[in-house]
């Protein structure tokens, strides 16, 4: 009859792979970069892209321009509004 357990070893434990849910000993794990506990064929070492940092760039503005003053007509003549142009 069989427990399920691999060969023993002193001072070692079972573990389960997060991945596969494989059965493995302690001295047959790895972890990756992101915490997980796998094993040899499940390990996936941290993708390079990752670590890269961008280039700052420059946000500043080269050419600007004063905003000119608002101009509003002040007095409106109510009788031109009744009035059509052709």
């Amino acid at each position: 009859m069989t427990t399920g357990l691999l060969h023993p070893k002193t001072g070692l434990h079972n573990v389960i792979c997060d991945i596969c849910g494989k059965k493995i000993r302690s001295d047959n794990i790895m972890k990756t970069w992101d915490g997980f506990i796998v094993c040899h064929e499940d390990y996936d070492p941290k993708q390079p892209q990752l670590t890269l940092k961008p280039r700052r760039e420059d946000t500043s503005v080269r050419v600007t321009r004063v905003r000119p003053e608002d101009k509003f007509q002040d007095i409106v003549d109510p009788n031109s509004l009744n009035q059509r142009t052709n």
